[in-house]
């Protein structure tokens, strides 16, 4: 099915730089990583420009240099690929279909047409994110050709072509571990937002983990028992790292997935011991969590101490710095570890920064 492409007009002939770097690849969060369904259909912006920022002693209240200028629509979520390949999704109105774009070389968004399939002959974009092997993933909600009955699967976009990895629940994401085999699902949706286990095709509970009075709920609550979301308690914005530990967000506080007033806070879970340890400081209004395929740094974007902001918990000590200043949506980190692509929104629309990860000399 053709999708409506974006336009982006060059602003400066810098773009090059965009898709240059040391073997760039990323891992999106919203895996949306990240963007979050529910946050394209709130999000009042309308214009989508790309942009580039480096230096990573660069002062955060310091307009970042801008590269292109994009008309129309939100920026979702972002993918940048080992290739160097930089996608996005966007959204124009809360009711019109997504788009996925491909940043080109020279400043443009090259439309991607996501062709239907008899599974799924309604292909519509959740989110989208680089893979462990490098391709490029993506969560899709589908009509079939013969039943139009409407699923929800994990799936590779191959060249636009819908390629199925999974079927998932109605309001779920995915986060894969590194072989493809399994992973974690968050449910999403109806003001619940939990995480369980993807194993063989089928959910299962969140392990046991310890210290347990760290999260005094149960991290899966909404896959066992949907009455649970009407009590305080949420977690999401998942990450999963190269080692197999995940890092997200929780709040003990939370009552809505749109609640901008409770208190988040970034944890790790080895899934191996079972540990879990909070890292860092308290967040109010996050959009999205990335970290570092090194596992060094984790990227948070939201509100911390009244201030709006990019920022940067080192995943060890715990110690918080910000990266950016202003108002930021989803974020992708290459496999590197040495840079971050990152929607910034403006009274003008969206932006894409590219932020410097590489530590200063």
């Amino acid at each position: 099915m053709p999708r409506r492409g974006y336009f982006l007009a060059l602003d400066e002939p810098r773009t090059a730089l965009l898709m240059a770097g040391d073997g760039a690849a990323a891992i999106a969060r919203g895996d949306g990583k990240l963007a979050r369904g529910w946050r394209v259909a709130v999000a009042a912006i309308v214009v989508a420009s790309v942009v580039v920022l480096s230096g990573c002693g660069n002062d955060p209240d310091v307009e970042p240099d801008r590269l292109a200028v994009a008309y129309e629509g939100h920026i979702g979520s972002v993918a940048w690929l080992p290739g160097g390949q930089l996608y996005v999704l966007r959204n124009v109105g809360s009711h019109d279909p997504s788009e996925l774009a491909l940043i080109t070389s020279g400043g443009r968004g090259e439309p991607v047409t996501v062709q239907p399939t008899a599974f799924c002959g309604t292909p519509e974009i959740v989110t989208i994110s680089s893979l462990p092997d490098g391709r490029l993933g993506a969560v899709v909600d589908c009509e079939a050709t013969t039943t139009h009955v409407s699923s929800r699967i994990a799936a590779v976009l191959d060249d636009g072509k819908v390629v199925k990895l999974a079927t998932l629940g109605a309001q779920w994401l995915v986060s894969w571990n590194e072989d493809l085999s399994d992973g974690w699902v968050e449910f999403l949706g109806d003001d619940c937002w939990s995480i369980a286990r993807y194993v063989n095709g089928q959910v299962a509970p969140f392990p046991r983990h310890e210290p347990a009075q760290l999260v005094p709920f149960d991290l899966d609550q909404d896959f066992f028992s949907r009455s649970a979301c009407s009590t305080p308690g949420r977690a999401g914005y998942l990450a999963v790292g190269r080692s197999g530990e995940i890092f997200f967000l929780v709040s003990n506080e939370a009552e809505s997935i749109f609640d901008e007033t409770a208190r988040w806070h970034a944890v790790a879970f080895n899934p191996k011991s079972g540990l879990i340890r909070q890292i860092g400081p308290d967040f109010t209004g996050p959009y999205d969590l990335a970290v570092s395929p090194d596992e060094t740094s984790l990227l948070v974007s939201g509100r911390h101490n009244n201030r709006l902001g990019v920022w940067r918990i080192d995943a060890a000590s715990g110690e918080l710095s910000r990266a950016l200043s202003g108002q930021f949506g989803a974020i992708s980190v290459s496999a590197d570890s040495r840079m971050a692509a990152i929607v910034r929104s403006t009274p003008k629309g969206d932006d894409v920064v590219r932020l410097d990860l590489a530590p200063t000399e």
